[in-house]
């Protein structure tokens, strides 16, 4: 099924949106591109679905589950953020809501997005709610990083473990627009994969995603971080749309819980450490505030930031003496 733009008598309207969705062909996509044209679809002015598995994606099958709203298939090269700045640079209306394709989105999630965006002109970015996929006995766990905010994130006692949800919202973020000092978005607004951008509020002069952050990328986190802080930083308008809302489908088992955490220690120590190296003081305050906070409250058994950014970027394990080295081991 060949992907042909819209009629050109039917421009966007003022409060329209494109749906951006970047996959890696997980079969949950079928599922999340199906909630969406379920839905309330009146804002919604096209889906663009970026094809990172080299082509491979069935598109027929793609184009029906987004039917009848108006589908376009991108290919992409990887990264997840490559991924999402050719959606951006693709897109025909100003702003562009993304969604991870593990996430279930309420009917109304578009246009409660779409119609937050059109009634708040100068943001650059707002942040939807995300809650975990409800299952039998699971509850939401909150804790304050001081000098950062509030992370959230679910649990729930399987029979291998305990199972983790993260990069869900937390009860305390405020509605609005973010006041204050500039912070990590998972703290006070979420994470990428609910964001709606606005592509005419964004930096000017690098990509919106930087692309060596990111899922597919060494760092594995982090683009979201980088680029919410930089919003703050430069007080282009961040906000909480609590009122644009979807579930995330992703309760981790025990054994891959540990990786993901690691993931997200690389991720923030890049994503602040690109501004940090950059002479950004408060970045780099924000960067050792969450280490600090990593350190002191972390089940792995790390104790001290060498064990913490080993951990996190080689195979050390929590609780073991680390390999004693010379110079001479390196060469």
């Amino acid at each position: 099924m060949p992907d042909t733009p819209p009629p050109p008598q039917s421009p966007p309207a003022d409060d329209a949106l494109t749906v951006a969705v970047c996959t890696v062909g997980r079969p949950a996509l079928t599922r999340a591109l199906s909630m969406i044209a379920a839905g309330d679809t009146s804002t919604i002015h096209e889906i663009i679905v970026v094809d990172n598995t080299a082509g491979t994606l069935d598109r027929a099958h793609v184009h029906d589950a987004c039917a009848p709203v108006h589908a376009r298939i991108l290919n992409g090269s990887g990264p997840a953020s490559v991924g999402r700045n050719l959606a951006l640079s693709h897109a025909r209306t100003d702003v562009v809501l993304f969604l991870d394709d593990d996430c279930l989105p309420d009917p109304a999630w578009a246009k409660e997005m779409a119609h937050y965006m059109a009634s708040n002109p100068g943001l650059a970015a707002a942040f939807g709610k995300v809650v975990p996929v409800p299952v039998p006995g699971w509850e939401l766990r909150t804790a304050f990083l001081p000098g950062l905010g509030e992370n959230a994130w679910g649990v729930v006692r399987g029979e291998d473990g305990e199972r983790w949800c993260p990069a869900v919202s937390a009860p305390s973020w405020t509605p609005g627009p973010v006041h204050g000092e500039p912070t990590v978005p998972w703290c006070v607004v979420g994470s990428s994969n609910n964001l709606a951008l606005r592509r005419s509020r964004l930096p000017e002069g690098r990509p919106a995603f930087l692309p060596h952050l990111g899922p597919g990328t060494g760092a594995g986190s982090g683009e979201d971080t980088e680029l919410g802080y930089l919003l703050m930083r430069e007080g282009r308008g961040v906000a909480y749309a609590p009122w644009a809302q979807v579930q995330h489908d992703s309760w981790m088992s025990p054994a891959s819980t540990e990786p993901a955490h690691r993931g997200y220690i690389r991720g923030n120590v890049e994503a602040l450490g690109h501004h940090a190296v950059r002479g950004d003081q408060h970045a780099a305050g924000l960067l050792a505030a969450y280490l600090g906070h990593f350190r002191a409250d972390n089940g792995f058994g790390l104790t001290e930031f060498g064990e913490v950014l080993e951990w996190a970027y080689g195979s050390f394990t929590g609780g073991s003496p680390r390999a004693p080295l010379r110079k001479s081991d390196l060469n």
